[in-house]
């Protein structure tokens, strides 16, 4: 009986020491793992775009996402497969270690690849309420990242963190605050504010899910714009853990082929 109380306080004990080393993480801390934790070698996604203009009409999109881990850094690439007007438009994502991520879209009307510049990363990505500087990889050393204390979101004990540019041109932001959670640090919930430092989209992120791999992702993700009161939800209907992805995928040669998708 002693013995077994030994080891119940020695249990006990190191699940303390967990939580307050988790406990004690600071801003920069949180984000890394928020942007690292929940990343699949390979993964394939289908999904659907729900594109909700100022009065309320829907665009619905079908796609498909394929990403992989080459060299340590995150490739993506996504095909939309419906309706007619957007099918066949490809989107390119090669994550750079010490910049912006590579992007390029090919349009099929254009019959050609272009590049997003810097410049154009505030733009909307295919009339989406997502710019395309949200669909780059977070990149925690581009920014100032503080702790606020902490807070309940969407029903999950969460920490809370203030992003801010070290360089103003390196964010199309102001400032935003994500609300993470503390169990597998999956975001909940983000504010984003404009150079003004007025309110301008929040992303609610709900319907978590743990992949065959144990990382996890979230069904529904959902992207308002309060000022131009636009919306756009992204909802995953299926994927695939550890698919085979040939690293042809992400290249120009594979956005040009109209033959693939």
């Amino acid at each position: 009986m002693r013995r077994r109380l030994w080891w119940l306080v020695v249990l006990g004990l190191l699940a303390a020491a967990v939580w307050a080393a988790a406990d004690d993480l600071d801003g920069p801390a949180i984000v890394r793992k928020m942007a690292k934790q929940n990343e699949s070698t390979s993964l394939v996604t289908k999904a659907k775009m729900i594109v909700v203009d100022a009065g309320g009409k829907e665009r619905i999109r079908d796609l498909i996402m394929r990403s992989k881990m080459v060299n340590n850094l995150r490739n993506s690439v996504t095909t939309f497969l419906s309706p007619p007007d957007v099918r066949g438009v490809k989107f390119l994502v090669i994550e750079n270690k010490n910049g912006d991520d590579d992007q390029r879209i090919f349009l099929p009307e254009l019959k050609r690849v272009r590049r997003i510049t810097s410049s154009n990363k505030s733009g909307s990505f295919m009339g989406s309420t997502f710019s395309y500087a949200d669909l780059q990889t977070p990149n925690p050393d581009k920014g100032k990242h503080k702790r606020l204390p902490d807070q309940q979101m969407g029903g999950f004990d969460c920490y809370t963190v203030e992003s801010t540019s070290k360089n103003p041109d390196d964010y199309v932001y102001g400032r935003f605050i994500y609300w993470v959670r503390k169990d597998n640090f999956m975001p909940v919930r983000a504010d984003f504010y404009d150079k003004k430092n007025a309110p301008l989209k929040v992303l609610e992120i709900s319907d978590f899910q743990q992949r065959t791999d144990g990382t996890w992702y979230a069904k529904r993700t959902k992207m308002t714009n309060v000022q131009d009161k636009t919306s756009t939800t992204l909802e995953v209907s299926d994927y695939q853990v550890g698919a085979a992805i040939d690293d042809e995928y992400f290249s120009e040669r594979f956005l040009a082929d109209e033959n693939r998708e």
